[in-house]
């Protein structure tokens, strides 16, 4: 039976680019393939990043979620401190598509696009309180 997932492949147009992205994140490279890939990993966390012969991007998400078509959404990682972590790359210059805000569901949370479109949220815990909770 499955134990975890070990990683999440994302296809890229630019191997170098997202390598970068992902590095500023806090991943780091693990190993490299003649495939051409890499992996990469920040904790348990394991991206497999691998470069597309299709030059096209995929459909652009939207961190609203429930209006996205069908297939994998998004990755979310959890950095604990959500405002830190948007703050130190907002001031490297990573463009965010939200702001850290508590979230109705039970975190704090910010997401941001990777260099192909691709949705990631930075999670954290709440500051308030739920309501309701």
């Amino acid at each position: 039976m499955v134990e975890r997932i070990d990683n999440v492949g994302i296809a890229v147009r630019d191997l170098a680019a997202a390598a970068a992205f992902y590095g500023r994140l806090g991943f780091r490279v693990e190993s490299r393939d003649d495939f051409p890939g890499v992996l990469m990993a920040a904790g348990q966390a394991r991206l497999y990043l691998f470069r597309t012969n299709r030059p096209e991007a995929g459909v652009r998400r939207s961190p609203e979620l429930v209006g996205n078509p069908p297939g994998l959404d998004h990755i979310s990682l959890w950095v604990g401190d959500v405002d830190e972590a948007y703050r130190r790359l907002k001031a490297e210059g990573v463009p965010f598509a939200t702001e850290p805000a508590d979230q109705d569901w039970g975190a704090r949370a910010c997401s941001l696009h990777d260099p192909d479109g691709n949705v990631i949220f930075l999670l954290g815990p709440w500051r308030g309180r739920p309501a309701g909770r």
